[in-house]
């Protein structure tokens, strides 16, 4: 049986690339947040565009490497892994700002949590493509707590089950491309290299196992952004109670 994931870079739990991609996420998050704290519409705007050409600008230059340097192929570099869709989906939240659109990232986030985890890269190992890696994933999440924090998105009810519900046409359309060219989009023909503890047994197996996961996530990141949304009215509400804030408004 032919290796799907023969080119595929797999980092360890604990080692340096793995340390100092999950602090890239750390700093990434330090960087956006402490940009946009307090910050008017104005400045909150010029950051969304920030981030959308950064993340955007990553997935173009990942082709532009790949194509520079003879490797781009169809059954590997198409967007059609979800993160991959999530990427570009970060893109156009930021500049279209269109609720259904926030739903879809911030659920399919979960993939990109699991990405920092248990990190795969696709494209090989080079210090280009673990850059690209870290920024594409980091940017999903990133765009999705920015969403829920900063733009006053929030998840609407049973909106994880819908979205669920809705990845399911992405399987049939994702593994006949699999079927054709060889590929192995979204995990659906072989399983990851990744030692990921979500992915148990073999082909077929996995992925119905991982269905049960992804739906548990989806669950998961509903409660984390519902909360993360009603803290941030929390803070306002208490803000607009504040005595002194009264006494400046009123004076």
């Amino acid at each position: 049986m032919e290796d799907l994931n023969s080119l595929h870079y797999t980092i360890a739990i604990g080692s340096p690339q793995w340390i100092g991609l999950n602090l890239g996420l750390v700093i990434g998050f330090i960087l956006v947040f402490a940009a946009a704290y307090k910050a008017n519409e104005k400045r909150l705007n010029i950051i969304a565009w920030v981030l959308a050409i950064i993340i955007g600008g990553n997935h173009i230059a990942g082709h532009i490497e790949a194509l520079y340097n003879g490797v781009w192929e169809a059954k590997t570099h198409l967007p059609f892994h979800l993160c991959s869709f999530s990427a570009i989906l970060s893109v156009l939240t930021l500049i279209f700002r269109k609720q259904w659109m926030y739903e879809f990232l911030i659920f399919w986030s979960a993939g990109a949590v699991h990405a920092f985890i248990t990190p795969e890269i696709t494209d090989g190992h080079t210090t280009f493509n673990l850059f690209e890696f870290g920024v594409a994933h980091g940017g999903i999440i990133i765009t999705g707590f920015f969403a829920t924090l900063k733009l006053k998105f929030r998840p609407r009810d049973k909106s994880y089950w819908k979205v669920f519900l809705y990845t399911q046409l992405t399987l049939p359309v994702v593994g006949l491309i699999n079927y054709l060219i060889g590929s192995n989009y979204m995990y659906i023909a072989q399983k990851p290299n990744a030692n990921n503890p979500m992915i148990m047994g073999e082909w077929p197996w996995y992925i119905i196992g991982l269905e049960v996961v992804v739906l548990a996530h989806f669950l998961a990141f509903y409660w984390i952004h519902r909360r993360a949304s009603r803290v941030h009215w929390d803070i306002e509400i208490t803000d607009a109670n504040d005595p002194a804030i009264q006494q400046t408004s009123v004076g």
